[in-house]
């Protein structure tokens, strides 16, 4: 049956984010194992680890999810399968890309990969993190604190490697001039315009052309395929508007969640970290050393600065923030949570090394009165309970649907529902009728509802509105009448005309052009406007985009020599091209604003260039194996 569909889609789109996105740079590949056979169990294999299938079904269903928001209707067959090949791609180079920076020891303390944690929007309320949603949030998508923790602890590691090649990344003064030479660059150039709707008085269209025309192009000529549809509709907001709720309620919510309106102590601490490079024994000491000037009196954040191994916290004096318990784990936070304010630790070991922790401020837990939430309690409250009604309903309308076959009258009358229509309806869909026009595109013309007139399992036309249709009868293609299309046949054909008269115009110009007449009068008498020699620079609106990419297209000429060139217009007419001279830019007439701004974009282009070509050679030196179903599902 349809799963809750209130599961947290929206939540879940910044894990997958994470997963996918831990650097941003696109690659394709293919390692396709064509040598399987049977049902994937995994959705590739990197080096021999596997990509979970699931992460992949999770991935691909979010990213189909936001195309269909854009597209408003069915998705093509390639575009599905393009959308396969790109999400395995990211999941494939990540799990490459994760595999490198553990081989190639990049670490994440404890402290770092918390910190980052806290700052996720999903977890804070008004910009401060909320330990309860946090945890809530997790559990809503499956994941454990641990293995949170592991996905950004990866993600930051990965974070670093692709931070170490940007900042690697430079461009010689030479590689900035020739650039700035390229793209202010300035061209001469001068074109003749010749308007396809110039040409259209001169067309004469008879009725035997259109006739020829309408018989030998009918399947241009078809009606659209369209199917009238019955169907009943579901949304949460109909039920929320008949949801009543009491006190008791109220006071049933707020003590079975008392512990969320309870704020936890919260401890605000400094640590100094020691990595066990050379030995435990040496961190050990360099950590009771580092007490011991600690204890005589220096200053924290100084010695912090000085000593800390932890990059994330050094420069802040080995500030960790406000920390609830639960947030660190282990003898960190069991330390941490044994200190008094102003008190210093002796050594505490973790995975990471000896740490040294101050305690600076604690702020004592309370807990909200019930008058205080009574208004938040209410409108969650009456969300949940409309909610329970809501899915309730859903699997009653799915039922009541399934049994009802191929008519939907008792399925309206039986859940209080309007039995609606919907006339013509096409495989472009209707956004104003249905919010998820693709779903019910994909479902009415489908060969099982067109044929059997059944109803149709229930439709999720958004996280809270769901619908089941039938077909009640579908109209096939079929050839309009000649009269119904022959105003527009008529248009077409002097179109057409129009737009070959207008390129006959541009090419007899262009002869005549090259032997030295004047345009300015040859334009006019082949009806085009002459626009004189200017200097154009690659973005000037002056003139129609086809003739600067064609103009800024042209070799560089010779000093008086001018290059011409017939170019077709975007709007059916044409125009005819002469470059004349080229300038390079010069740097000395851009700000020094312009020139940083260009410079920064520039270097930001060739730290993408930079971040492909290695991620690009990461992925060449894996081993990969994808089941052949992953990029091409096998049709049952």
């Amino acid at each position: 049956m349809l799963q809750r569909i209130h599961d947290s889609l929206s939540l879940g789109r910044w894990v997958v984010a994470i997963l996918l996105g831990l650097i941003a740079i696109t690659f394709i590949f293919w390692g396709v194992d064509f040598g399987m056979t049977g049902p994937a169990t995994f959705a590739a294999k990197v080096n021999g680890e596997d990509v979970s299938l699931d992460d992949f079904n999770n991935a691909l269903q979010n990213r189909q999810n936001q195309y269909q928001q854009i597209y408003r209707s069915e998705l093509p067959d390639e575009l599905r399968r393009e959308l396969r090949r790109s999400v395995i791609d990211e999941l494939v180079r990540n799990a490459a890309l994760k595999q490198r920076v553990n081989e190639q020891g990049y670490r994440a303390s404890a402290a770092r990969v918390d910190a980052a944690i806290r700052d996720i929007a999903a977890f804070q309320v008004d910009g401060v993190f909320n330990e309860q949603i946090a945890m809530a949030t997790l559990a809503n998508e499956g994941y454990t604190r641990e293995g949170f923790r592991a996905v950004m602890r990866d993600s930051l590691k990965v974070q670093d490697l692709e931070s170490g090649i940007v900042d690697s990344t430079f461009l010689t003064p030479a590689e900035f001039r020739r650039y700035i030479e390229l793209y202010n660059q300035r061209r001469e150039v001068a074109y003749a315009l010749f308007d396809a709707n110039t040409f259209a008085t001169d067309v004469t269209i008879d009725d035997a052309a259109v006739t020829a025309h309408y018989d030998s192009n009918q399947a241009s000529y078809q009606t659209d395929e369209t199917v009238d549809l019955e169907y009943v509709e579901l949304a949460l907001a109909d039920v929320a508007a008949t949801v009543e709720v009491t006190d008791d309620d109220l006071r049933a919510a707020y003590d079975q969640e008392r512990e969320r309106f309870e704020t936890a102590e919260e401890r605000h601490a400094r640590h100094i970290l020691f990595e066990i490079t050379d030995g435990e024994d040496a961190a050990r000491t360099a950590a009771e050393a580092a007490e011991a000037r600690l204890r005589a009196g220096e200053d924290f954040a100084a010695v912090a600065a000085e000593l800390s191994a932890d990059a994330g916290t050094k420069a802040q004096g080995g500030d960790l923030g406000w920390m609830a318990r639960g947030t660190l784990v282990g003898p960190f936070e069991d330390a941490l949570f044994a200190l008094q304010v102003g008190e210093i630790s002796a050594p505490v070991k973790s995975e990471f090394g000896f740490h040294i922790i101050r305690l600076d401020e604690l702020r004592a837990g309370e807990v909200q009165p019930f008058e205080a939430v009574r208004d938040e309690l209410a409108a969650e409250t009456r969300t949940r309970l409309a909610e329970d009604d809501f899915f309730d309903r859903v699997d009653r309308l799915s039922d009541v649907a399934f049994d009802a076959g191929n008519e939907l009258a008792t399925v309206a009358s039986q859940l209080d529902l309007p039995l609606k229509t919907a006339a013509g309806f096409s495989r472009s869909g209707d956004p104003n009728l249905f919010e998820n026009s693709a779903a019910v595109v994909q479902a009415a013309f489908g060969d099982e509802l067109v044929e059997s007139g059944r109803n149709s399992d229930v439709i999720e036309l958004a996280e809270d509105h769901v619908v089941v249709l039938r077909v009640a009868a579908h109209q096939v293609p079929t050839t309009k009448p000649l009269d119904e299309v022959r105003d527009q046949i008529r248009e077409e054909l002097t179109r057409e005309r129009s737009q070959q008269l207008a390129e006959e115009a541009a090419q007899a110009f262009f002869a005549e052009f090259e032997r030295g007449a004047d345009p300015v009068s040859l334009a006019a008498t082949h009806r085009g406007t002459w626009h004189p020699a200017a200097w154009l620079t690659r973005t000037d609106a002056v003139a129609p985009t086809e003739v600067l990419a064609a103009a800024f297209g042209m070799p560089k000429v010779l000093s008086g020599v001018v290059q011409r060139e017939v170019i077709a217009l975007a709007n059916g007419g044409q125009a005819v091209i002469a470059l004349s001279n080229v300038e390079a830019g010069q740097p000395a007439s851009m700000s020094q604003d312009e020139r940083d701004q260009r410079q920064q974009q520039l270097s930001e282009q060739a730290a993408r260039a930079e971040l492909t070509g290695y991620a690009g050679n990461v992925r060449d030196q894996a081993t990969v194996r994808i089941p052949p179903d992953i990029l091409e599902p096998p049709v049952f």
